[in-house]
Formats: structure tokens, C-alpha cells, sequence
């Protein structure tokens, strides 16, 4: 038993010339992200990677063998967008200076070498590995500096030329790299500075880590750490780990709003933990007021010790996100890209399709605009992936957006464009998106320069008169059991369809839409039963319909049957047409169908240039199938 319903689908070029919806990448500007060159920045402090081999008590909760951490690595990140890259001559090139573990450089970077003091160097140097991965989770470069290199020992990763997230890791000893577990070789601890030359002011921050001050007391009363949080976030679980009780902490909300932290005792976390247990948790958070620059202040820091430490930001409980060493005053990371689909046709507008890339590692809002902002021709709309439903303003500054992106999410949306009486038949724009978290850091650091800008150029061409306009109708027009038409069915009267207004258009007064849109669940069709479907179509816009194609899938549960196939086009007598593709088989390029498997088979008519002028700018398609 089995109740039918159609389905349909087409596809029209609807007046379009050849360079129609042409998208493409023009620029971006003006300078985007930017915050420093090196990690770390402030010269009283030290980025270094532990062995496996040194207790957790010296700070390095990360890499010592005893601790629960499921991460064995240190892992840094430059965040580098197109713009960058721009600026750059077409790539960047990320160095590790003073990779080795053998001493320090000119006095500024230091290894402690078999637990010696720091600074003074020692026998047995551990080796280290520095990777280079990219923003698709790929290696790019894996570069070991062996034990005894030579102090200072620079390593240059290749040059890029992709924007996105990119990490540098690093792991010290000889277990983690050749799986020797030597003692002498897995001891130490090296200093580093991550540096990108050329480029003056790229994003760089620490994902998971630890920092040591070189001089005790502290030269400074405190000192302050940064990491961004993205729009939707309404929880935060900050930890510090190996403080020795030593000052306090506060944490400084995008909004001012302050709030005392715990601090952790020798070799245990913070909030009363352990040595893998503790923090603190923020709660109650608002999703877009909170979201921006947060700063961890440890004050008093390191007037009584100078042992590594380690600091650790998480969104909820484990999303993981970076700290800075300064004050960030740009941020975010977006691509707009144009999609290589045809445009929607949604009504009289023409939907073009452009993917919104979040390359940065947290959430995101992407503010969408048009330059020029208004064009008396033609009535915009930014909607979704559908062409259907209009975007809205998620964060309140009065433009609409794409709503929250995830980290790394790309998402489809469409510009609709709709030409009104008397438009020429062209429309130029491009499609401006600004960073909601760009605009936020920038606000945040008094920042005077615009965000980043994000353009794409598009153009419409709607062929000499204007746009085409094209919409198809399906409807079951009989059903016969035995050689008679089913009862209880009438299939010569018109149906509304309550979820589609392309049944009301005025110029179906040429071409009564009759038949039903489905048979009711108490009267169901049988095997053997003949079903004809016709599909009425009407082109009613202000330009010829271009390259139309219309294309019906087979039910599943039916067999097409053969020489069923008709078409009628304005007042012509209906004629047979042979396009059926049997079950699986290949179906021809650039086709509308939905499924390109062809699973059940289809009917394929391909109508050419349908006139808009009525008397000619209707008609139907129709078959009949038999049910299994």
C-alpha cells in the first residue's frame, strides 16, 4: 500500500548571459590582526619545553611523565591571514630561534641543562622537535635540533601561503622523539622565541605551555596574560598551575568587570587541586557582552621564585584557547569565497551562493554589508543557504550577520538581488564582511583604524529586458486501476498548494493547474496501479527563461512506463519526447537533477529558451508510471 506524493526539480538560467553571477576574491583591507612579532614579547620572561624526565613540581605539568596530561607537547600558534600574506609578498616564513637546549642566548634565552641553574648550561643537552602544522591538521615540516647543536641554533620552517591557524610544537628529550628513555637526555629544560620576520605585528600566542620569569624579584608589580573568548560562550574555566602561593589573581571580563581568582601551591593546581585536578570556573557568562579580550593579572608574580609556571584558559571545561603575553588589538581570521553553483532563482530574485569561513580558533561573527550599501535599481537581501530565509542582526550593532561560526566552520549563504521597474540590465556590488571579534578587540584596545575588511565583487547580468522568471507545478493528474480512473478522486479540479505561492501566479490563467497534490491516506494506489504526473510549467518574469531544464526522479516503488513521456508548450498539441534514463544510469552533465545516482530513473526535458511573452510561456510535462 502506498500513498504518492511528487517531487520535483529544474533548473533555468534565467536570463542570464554568459558572464552572469560572475564572483570573485578582489581584496582585503586594511591591515588585519596584528599584536607581535616574537613569543614571548616581555623580556623578563622564558618559554620553555620540559623532558619527560623532570618532575612536575618545576612547573612543566604538560610533558613530565607523572602528570595525567594527555597532551605531551607544548603547542604555539601564528595566526595568518590573507591580508598578511599580502603584505608579506605572497608568504610567511615562521623561525624558532635558539631551538637547542644548550645555554642561553646573549643572556636573554635560557635552558636549564641536567638541572643546573638556570642559565649556566650543562652536559648532556636534551634534544628537541619543533613542528610546523597547518591550519588542516597536516604536518608541514618536522625539524629535530640534536643534542650538543650549537648555542643559538636558529631552525626556519617553510615559507606559507594559505591563511588560517597555524602551530608550532615543541618536545624536549629523547624519549618523546627517538624513544630513548636515557635520563641524561630527557632532563632539561629549553628556552626558545618564536619569531616571524617581515611581517611587524602577526597574532602569536601559546595553546599549552609555560612561562618562567628570568630574574627574581620580578622587575614589574605584576603581570598580565590575555587570551580572546568568541561570541556564545557563557562559561569559562581558568587554571594556573605551580604558582607557590605566591601574589594574586584577578580576571578582567571584556566588559571591566573584575574577579579574584584562586592561586595554586608548588606542583598542584589551583582552586584547592592536585597535581591534575583544580581551577577555577566562570559561569553565567553573557554570550556576546563577555565575548572579546580576557585578562589574567598575576600580581605580585614572582617576587619570591622563579620556577616555571603554566597558565590554562578553557571555554567550558575543555576547549582549550590560546594566551597572549600582550594586549591584542585585532583579532579574527575570515575568508568569503564565491560558490562555483549556479545562482537560486527564489521568487524574481536571483540568489547568488558565497561561503563564509571562520579560519580563527574561536567562535565568531561575521557582519555582512554591500559596497555601495544601496542602489535605487535593485531591492538586496543577504539570506540562507536556501535563498529563503532572510538574515538578522544576532549581535545587536544593526547589520545583519551570519550568526555565531563555530571555530573553523564555513557556511553557505546568498545575496538575493532583485531587480526593480526600469533597472539596467547589469548590478555590480561586493559583499563587505567584518569580524564581530575584530570590531571587539579593536574597541577594547582604543584602536582608532576600521576593522578588517573582507570583500568580494559579484555581478548580475539580467540579459537586455531584465530578470527571467521561471516556476514549475507538479501535480498528479490521474490514476487508473484495471483500465478505469480510481474513485473517489476528482483530477480535473485546481488545487492550492498552502506552502508554495507559485501555483497563484496570474499567468496560470493561461493553463488551468488541474490535478491533486497527493492521494489521501484512505485511498492509497495498488500494485499495478498507473500514475500520470504532469509538471506545469510558466515563465513570467520580465526576460526569456535561458537553458531550461526540467528534471522528474522516478518514485521509488514505481517503474516509469515507456513512451509515457509527453510535453506541451503553449497552445501546442501535446507531442511525445524520448529523454528517459533508466536505473543507474549515467545521467548527462550539467543536468537538475537532485540525485545524480539516478537510483529509480528519470525523466530529463530540456526546454531550451522559454519565451516570456504569453501564448508561448507555458505548458506542461507529463508521464505516467506503474506501481511495483
Amino acid at each position: 500500500m502506498k500513498r504518492l506524493h511528487p517531487a520535483i526539480s529544474s533548473r533555468v538560467r534565467l536570463g542570464l548571459t554568459g558572464s552572469a553571477a560572475a564572483l570573485a576574491v578582489l581584496s582585503i583591507y586594511p591591515q588585519p590582526v596584528l599584536a607581535q612579532t616574537t613569543l614571548p614579547s616581555v623580556p623578563q620572561l622564558n618559554f620553555q619545553t620540559s623532558g619527560p624526565a623532570r618532575g612536575p613540581g618545576i612547573g612543566d605539568w604538560y610533558t613530565t611523565a607523572t602528570s595525567a596530561s594527555t597532551v605531551r607537547r607544548h603547542e604555539f600558534f601564528v595566526n595568518i591571514t590573507a591580508n598578511d600574506i599580502a603584505r608579506a609578498g605572497g608568504s610567511i616564513v615562521v623561525n624558532v630561534r635558539d631551538a637547542e637546549s644548550g645555554g642561553p642566548e646573549a643572556g636573554t634565552q635560557f635552558d636549564e641543562v641536567s638541572g643546573g641553574v638556570l642559565g649556566t648550561g650543562g652536559a648532556d643537552p636534551d634534544p628537541t622537535r619543533f613542528q610546523l602544522i597547518g591550519p588542516d591538521g597536516n604536518t608541514i615540516s618536522s625539524q629535530i635540533v640534536p643534542a650538543g647543536s650549537p648555542n643559538g641554533t636558529v631552525i626556519t620552517f617553510p615559507a606559507v601561503s594559505t591563511p588560517g591557524v597555524y602551530i608550532i610544537t615543541s618536545e624536549t628529550g629523547a624519549q618523546p622523539i627517538f624513544g630513548d628513555a636515557n635520563l641524561a637526555l630527557n632532563d632539561d629544560d629549553n628556552g626558545f622565541v618564536i619569531e616571524v620576520p617581515g611581517v611587524p605585528d602577526l597574532l602569536i600566542g601559546q595553546f599549552r605551555g609555560t612561562f618562567q620569569n628570568n630574574v627574581s624579584p620580578f622587575p614589574q608589580p605584576s603581570v598580565n596574560f590575555f587570551f580572546l573568548v568568541g561570541p556564545g560562550t557563557t562559561n569559562l574555566f581558568l587554571r594556573n598551575f605551580d604558582l607557590d602561593n605566591d601574589g594574586t589573581v584577578q580576571y578582567t571580563s571584556p566588559t571591566g568587570a573584575q574577579r579574584a581568582g584562586t592561586v595554586s601551591g608548588a606542583g598542584v593546581w589551583n582552586g584547592g587541586g592536585d597535581l591534575n585536578n583544580g581551577g577555577d570556573t566562570l559561569s553565567g557568562l553573557n554570550p556576546i557582552a563577555d565575548a572579546g579580550r580576557w585578562q589574567i593579572s598575576l600580581l605580585g608574580y614572582g617576587s619570591a621564585f622563579n620556577n616555571q609556571s603554566l597558565l590554562q584558559a578553557n571555554e567550558g571545561t575543555d576547549t582549550n584557547v590560546p594566551l597572549l603575553d600582550r594586549i591584542p588589538e585585532q583579532g579574527g581570521n575570515v575568508e568569503i569565497t564565491p560558490s562555483p553553483d549556479p545562482p537560486l532563482r527564489v521568487g524574481n530574485a536571483l540568489c547568488n551562493i558565497f561561503t563564509v569561513t571562520n579560519r580563527f580558533f574561536t567562535s565568531d561573527i561575521i557582519n555582512l554589508g554591500l559596497n555601495p550599501a544601496t542602489d535605487p535599481n535593485f531591492t538586496t537581501q543577504f539570506r540562507d543557504a536556501s535563498g529563503q530565509t532572510p538574515l538578522t542582526d544576532t549581535d545587536g550593532d544593526g547589520r545583519v550577520d551570519t550568526g555565531i561560526l563555530r571555530a573553523r566552520e564555513a557556511r553557505n549563504l546568498t545575496l538575493c538581488v532583485t531587480p526593480n521597474p526600469g533597472a539596467p540590465q547589469q548590478y555590480r556590488t561586493q559583499i563587505v564582511g567584518t569580524s564581530f571579534l575584530d570590531a571587539r578587540l579593536r574597541q577594547q584596545a582604543g584602536v582608532t583604524e576600521p576593522p578588517t575588511q573582507i570583500l568580494l565583487n559579484k555581478t548580475d547580468d539580467f540579459g537586455p529586458t531584465g530578470a527571467a522568471g521561471f516556476r514549475i507545478v507538479k501535480r498528479i493528474t490521474d490514476v487508473t486501476r484495471g483500465g478505469a480512473t480510481l474513485s473517489g478522486v476528482n483530477f480535473n479540479t485546481v488545487v492550492d498548494d498552502p506552502n508554495s505561492t507559485d501555483d497563484n501566479a496570474p499567468g496560470w490563467s493561461q493553463i488551468p493547474l488541474l490535478g491533486v497534490l497527493a492521494l489521501d491516506a484512505s485511498n492509497p494506489v495498488r500494485s499495478g496501479d498507473e500514475v500520470t504526473y504532469t509538471v506545469y510549467f510558466l515563465s513570467d518574469g520580465s526576460a526569456p527563461a535561458l537553458d531550461t531544464s526540467i528534471c522528474d526522479p522516478i518514485p521509488g516503488g514505481t517503474t516509469f512506463v515507456l513512451n509515457s513521456l509527453q510535453l506541451k508548450l503553449g497552445n501546442a498539441t501535446p507531442g511525445s519526447i524520448g529523454n528517459f534514463f533508466t536505473p543507474l544510469a549515467p545521467l548527462p552533465e550539467n543536468n537538475s537533477c537532485p540525485n545524480q545516482t539516478n537510483p529509480n530513473g528519470a525523466t530529463i526535458v530540456n526546454l531550451g529558451t522559454v519565451s516570456n511573452t504569453a501564448g508561448s510561456n507555458f505548458g506542461f510535462v507529463r508521464f505516467r508510471v506503474r506501481v511495483n
